[in-house]
Formats: structure tokens, C-alpha cells, sequence
């Protein structure tokens, strides 16, 4: 067995906290940066059939209504 002082062992305990903080709350910034919600014209759809205005995560040019479940493609416009 190696031979620990008190200090050393709670230096190490401490030090082994510290670092499971730093990472779980790095992961949670991540995270959070990850699923973050930017309010563009691109992401925001209207549905045809009950005129339903909703924001898809993706950047997608089909998505389903959430009220009505019907299938939307966004249109976009062109401009002269």
C-alpha cells in the first residue's frame, strides 16, 4: 500500500471534485449551446390546412404541423 498523509488524501479528494465539476458543467454549456433556439425566417413554418405557425429545429424544407399532423414544405421565395 502507498503510504498517504492526511493532506495529500484530501488535496486528492479535493482536487478529483473539482475536476468532475469542471467537466459535468462544461458538458452542460455544451449542451446547452447544442440545442440552442435561433428565431430565423428559414426555420419557421406555416402549415397550408389550419394556417399553424411553428419554428422546426432543423433546417429542413419539410416538416409535419404539430397541431394537425399534416405535412408543410417551406417555399422559399425568389427575388428579382
Amino acid at each position: 500500500m502507498i503510504p498517504v498523509s492526511m493532506e495529500t488524501g484530501f488535496f486528492i479528494y479535493l482536487l478529483i471534485w473539482m475536476l468532475t465539476i469542471s467537466i459535468l458543467w462544461g458538458r452542460k454549456l455544451w449542451r446547452d449551446h447544442a440545442q440552442e433556439w435561433m428565431l430565423s425566417k428559414s426555420r419557421l413554418f406555416r402549415c397550408d390546412s389550419c394556417h399553424y405557425a411553428f419554428i422546426n429545429k432543423e433546417n429542413a424544407t419539410i416538416s409535419r404541423c404539430p397541431r394537425c399532423n399534416n405535412v408543410c414544405i417551406f417555399r422559399k421565395h425568389r427575388r428579382f
